[in-house]
Formats: C-alpha cells, structure tokens, sequence
C-alpha cells in the first residue's frame, strides 16, 4: 500500500497559529502527519524560540500591555484588528506557528522552484495531502503532484463569499440576508479557480451579529473553521476506504471574488461601520 503523509501550510502568522496549536494536540502522534510548512523564508533559531518563549509565557493571556504587542509584532508579521480580538476572546495560543519539530519553510514564494521540487520529492512512493490555510493562489502543479488532495481553510460560506477579507467585504454592503447568508466556514478542495473547488463541509454561524464587532466575529470565525478543519482532516486520514467526493459549487451562486489589494484603510472602517449598523438593525428588529 502506498504511504499515506499529510502536511499542514500555513502563513507565518498569530491566526495561523491557533490553527498549528490545535493541529499538534491532535495528530502529533499519527506517523502520517510529517510537518508543518511555512509559506516564510528560513527563520533564525534567535525568532524561532522567541517565538516559542513567547506563547510559552503568556500562553491563555487576553490582555496584552503596549510593550507585550511591541515584542510580537518584532516576531510575526504584524498584528492586525482581528489577532488581537483573538488574543482577547481566546488567549495567546499554546504553540507558535514554528516550534514544531517538523517544520519546513518552503520561502515566500510557495509556486517557486524550491517548493515544488520539495513536493516532488516528498511524493514519490507517496499519497500526499496538503491541508492549507495560507494567503496565495497555488499553481496547478500543486493539484497534479499530489492528485488533486489539495484542501482549505475557508472563513465564509462558500460560494457566497471569496478570496481574501470576504466576510469584512460582505459587511460594507449592509445587507443583512447576504451577510447571515455568508457568515461561517468552509473545508474545500482547492482547484484551479479562487474558492471554487468542491466543498466538503461548510457550517453557518447562528447569530453572527452576537459579538463587539466585526473584528471579534473573525476570529470567532477562524476558530471555528480550524476545528472544523482538524476533525474533518482526521476523517479523511483515518479513512483508507473512501474519501469526500466534494459538492462542486452551483456557478450561478458564486459571489464576489474579493481581493486582499483593494480591502483599504477605508474599506476597513467602512466594514466596522457596517457591522455595528447591521447588529443594531438586526436587535431592533427581533427585540
């Protein structure tokens, strides 16, 4: 039989390291999980266990001084409005995203040459299955090298909401039926478009207007997806029978492809504004 491996890739970010946290406490034991690739060039050991000092201190914290998110911000790539929300509602995770014994940078470029000889590599004599949760349109290459056992990490429900701060997006509509619509997680394949691969789970929050803001909805949302994310994974690795066919998304359903270039400064309060405006308008309406 041939050997089955899975990876998980990340981005090298305080979100992502949520997902890596709840990644090691359930498949670090099962010989089919042979690491964590990082869409980031090789990190010195100083950051690496900084890094790892860091969420060892303050792991469970909430509240962070000025001097706390200074020292973070020198070891990820900045902190935005949503990872502090995290920090907030869930604590500083228990793991950063590369104090795993098996982690491998694969460079900023994850469609460049070290990349893919990497994955050619790791193929061979191989089933491969990447598990991703990292901001770049992978290649086709990625699909054909591994037989299309590609997946993601969607924070909307797809096909209503794509690409890149697509629930944010969604808010600067003040539509509420689009954005309850929208509001939750996805586990797909990945293809070769943006978010149109066959979906394989995809879960709706209840009362997305339940929280302080659009921000703190995120990160509700990224948690959400990535246990969704580990207990769908496990299903599919522990299975050697079967695997999840996917539901290939109705194209006439597809939403706005939104882009990580055009969510601006602007659009950012547009969305927060937007938010606040469909929470109140949705608690008046059912009070």
């Amino acid at each position: 039989m041939t050997q089955k491996k899975f990876y998980l890739l990340i981005d090298p970010t305080i979100i992502r390291s949520y997902l890596v946290s709840k990644w090691i406490e359930a498949f670090e034991k099962m010989p089919e999980f042979q690491g964590i690739l990082v869409k980031e060039e090789v990190q010195s050991n100083r950051i690496v266990t900084e890094r790892k000092i860091f969420h060892q201190k303050y792991f469970g914290q909430k509240y962070l001084t000025d001097e706390m998110y200074e020292l973070l911000i020198d070891l990820y790539p900045g902190v935005d409005q949503t990872e502090r929300a995290m920090i907030e509602r869930y604590g500083v995770s228990r793991y950063s995203t590369t104090e795993h014994s098996q982690t491998i940078f694969l460079g900023d470029n994850l469609n460049g040459e070290y990349a893919k000889n990497w994955l050619m590599e790791v193929a061979k004599n191989s089933s491969v299955f990447i598990f991703a949760c990292a901001r770049q349109i992978l290649k086709p290459w990625w699909l054909e090298i591994t037989k299309n056992q590609v997946f993601n990490c969607h924070s909307a429900v797809l096909p209503y909401a794509r690409g890149m701060h697509c629930i944010e997006n969604m808010a600067t509509y003040k539509n509420i039926n689009q954005f309850r619509q929208a509001a939750g997680v996805t586990i797909h394949y990945i293809n070769e478009g943006v978010d149109t691969g066959p979906i394989i789970r995809t879960e709706r929050i209840v009362d997305p207007f339940r929280f302080n803001s659009i921000w703190d909805l995120k990160g509700y949302t990224y948690i959400t997806g990535f246990e969704l994310y580990v207990k769908t994974t496990q299903e599919i690795i522990s299975n050697n029978e079967t695997i999840p066919a996917g539901v290939a998304p109705d194209p006439k359903l597809l939403g706005p492809n939104f882009r990580m270039k055009n969510f601006t400064p602007e659009k950012q309060i547009q969305a927060e504004n937007g938010y606040l405006w469909m929470k109140n308008s949705w608690q008046l309406s059912v009070a």
